[in-house]
């Protein structure tokens, strides 16, 4: 049953899918490579499986009571379910399978199907380890060794990390220890940053989509299938789970932004990894210098964030874990914005300080790194406006 039912579908999408491939081949054998409009019908499907899959968690976790239940601390007045992440990472997989079926007719293609294994396997992981959380509310301990566990599996399985400071600040290459440690360290900081953020609606899953978008435009100019694939099915799963989100029927959860930060933590190393090989470097021209710092641009919300709130926390006693209505996105809704206006103005904010990294890349990359550091961190602007209208009452709303 199961080898007709595929028999059916790559029948049926063998007119379509062949004017999605590039005959790159001027003598024989012929070479193909997807083109953007088979990463379009990607995006499409994780997108239409994402729309009939959420309203089957949702029914689920009310049926089961895997909710978020009001407090103090939070917005929303009705429990609402939990199962984001698990939504999204079932119809990422769902639409990557029925993508490989039809790839399949092509054997001159050549899917790293290593790098496949390793990142799902550490998603799906993550993923489950987020639920838990969710249900039994995990030690920050607990929490931090999982994520350092699941930076090492993807680190080795996918063959990614951060080896090359490319000159910031005259380092260039690091050692094999000093290499994995930094990386490891980068890895949780990313994933606990879209933890962090996931405070408002959509703002998580947000950033992500603009993170996964970016990457896998890069891994579609330079002809890296597998990342592409996978980054675009994030963006389509992420597309359709925003609609429920923004209408309070779903919420990320754990699950779902520690699981999103591991896929985004492999994008940025993927990136950093592939721009710092002297080999690939030499064989496309879809590069850009200092493509470190633009990647830092484009996660300097969540990072910028983190980092704040971690060290506000220490300098008043507390742990750095413990959850407070002290972020950027809480500072914006005291002004009055509401959590779509808010997640509006991050967006926009990260998509700008992106494009005015990628304007000044040509520069040295330590004046680079500075003159980003101080066009990002006008985003603390927000606390300090939030502060005075707190201390101020009568003073008149942005």
């Amino acid at each position: 049953m199961y080898q007709i039912i595929i028999f059916v579908i790559r029948s049926l999408l063998k007119d379509l899918f062949n004017p999605l491939l590039v005959d790159l081949s001027t003598v024989k054998p012929q070479i193909y490579i997807p083109s953007f409009y088979l990463y379009a019908i990607v995006f499409v499907f994780a997108f239409l499986a994402s729309q009939w899959l959420i309203p089957q968690s949702i029914r689920f976790a009310h049926r089961f009571r895997l909710v978020d239940h009001p407090t103090l601390r939070k917005t929303h007045l009705k429990p609402i379910p939990i199962l984001g992440g698990v939504s999204i990472f079932i119809s990422v997989v769902f639409a990557f399978i029925l993508t490989i079926l039809l790839l399949n007719r092509y054997p001159e293609i050549e899917l790293n199907f290593q790098i496949v294994f390793g990142l799902f396997s550490a998603v799906s992981l993550m993923v489950f380890f987020g639920l838990k959380d969710d249900i039994l509310q995990v030690k920050p301990l607990e929490k931090v060794i999982f994520q350092i566990i699941t930076a090492l599996f993807v680190i080795i399985s996918c063959g990614v990390r951060i080896e090359n400071f490319d000159g910031l600040f005259g380092i260039y290459g690091l050692s094999s220890f000093l290499s994995y440690t930094f990386s490891i360290f980068v890895f949780v900081i990313i994933v606990n940053a879209f933890n962090l953020i996931d405070g408002i609606d959509g703002l998580s899953a947000s950033i992500g989509l603009i993170s996964t978008l970016c990457f896998g435009i890069f891994f579609f100019l330079n002809d890296l299938i597998i990342q592409a694939l996978i980054m675009f099915c994030y963006s389509g799963a992420l597309t359709s789970f925003l609609f429920f989100n923004f209408k309070k029927k779903l919420f990320l959860g754990d699950n779902g932004s520690m699981s999103l930060g591991v896929v985004v933590a492999f994008g940025v190393f993927s990136v950093i990894t592939l721009t710092n090989d002297i080999s690939f470097v030499n064989e496309t021209g879809f590069l850009t210098k200092n493509s470190s710092i633009i990647i830092l641009a484009l996660m300097s919300f969540p990072l910028l964030d983190t980092i704040r709130v971690f060290f506000v926390r220490l300098l008043k006693g507390k742990s750095p874990f413990k959850a407070d209505r002290n972020h950027l996105h809480h500072h914006l809704t005291r002004l009055n914005f509401s959590h779509l206006e808010c997640t509006l103005l991050i967006v926009t904010y990260t998509i700008s300080i992106t494009l005015i990294a990628v304007y000044f890349s040509s520069l040295d990359i330590t004046k680079h790194f500075f003159i980003m550091l101080f066009f990002s961190s006008i985003i603390y602007l927000v606390s300090i406006i939030s502060k005075i209208k707190t201390y101020n009452p009568n003073t008149s709303n942005l």
